[in-house]
């Protein structure tokens, strides 16, 4: 989550913080935690919180401010429907399965 502006900003770090989509205050990213993105949060640290969410957070994000791209539009995932026409492919059918995805960091987690 990014808790800091831009005022000030190395380049270095705001080039950090866009590989990380965090461009506007309070936006937050879920990402595969290794070796190189752990090196971007190291730079990025003085600008950004970070943790490990727990499975109540995660659910609650998603219901609460899930959105997803279909057809190029940004649409709220509202409705099983929509998750199983963009992510069916990948197995995922309905909101629960993509809890779980982005929870567990399974294989269909991109980024």
């Amino acid at each position: 989550i990014r808790i800091r502006g831009i005022n000030g900003v190395a380049p270095k770090v705001r080039k950090v913080l866009q590989l990380l989509r965090l461009r506007q205050i309070h936006n937050g990213v879920f990402i595969r935690l290794n070796k190189a993105s752990m090196n971007l949060l190291r730079l990025a640290e003085p600008y950004i919180a970070w943790g490990y969410p727990n499975l109540k957070t995660v659910k609650e994000l998603i219901y609460k401010r899930g959105y997803g791209k279909l057809k190029r539009d940004r649409t709220a995932l509202t409705d099983n429907k929509i998750v199983q026409q963009a992510l069916g492919r990948n197995g995922i059918i309905c909101v629960e399965d993509l809890i779980h995805e982005i929870y567990t960091v399974g294989d269909s987690f991109k980024w």
